[in-house]
């Protein structure tokens, strides 16, 4: 009985540079959870990662709107009227979105 020998065969694996991968974010900063705030002019402050190309808010459910860039973050000049609001954040490529992030708009009756 004869006995193959087998080859064993030597095969080198090439490693690739890994790809950056690029994750995106995007967070509200103001206002800040359940905070109240006056009513009247209020800018919703946001911050996104950068080389992020749009951010858009909804208020309420409501449509998706953009927002400004300036001094590193994105804005959106909001008129708030009194009640309980959420605010969503997105990013224009819609890829990131933030959770509803609540909050109150006094009736301008406290003290």
């Amino acid at each position: 009985m004869h006995r193959r020998k087998t080859a064993v065969l030597k095969t080198e694996t090439k490693l690739m540079p890994a790809t950056p991968r690029t994750e995106t974010s995007v967070t509200i900063d103001y206002p800040r959870p359940n905070e109240k705030v006056n009513p009247g002019h209020y800018a919703i402050r946001i911050t996104a990662t950068e080389g992020t190309s749009s951010v858009l808010v909804s208020i309420d459910g409501g449509e998706f709107l953009h927002c400004r860039q300036d001094a590193g973050y994105w804005w959106f000049d909001w008129q708030a009227s009194t009640g309980r609001h959420s605010v969503v954040a997105k990013t224009g490529d819609g890829l990131t979105e933030t959770r509803a992030r609540r909050f109150e708009v006094l009736n301008g009756n406290h003290n």
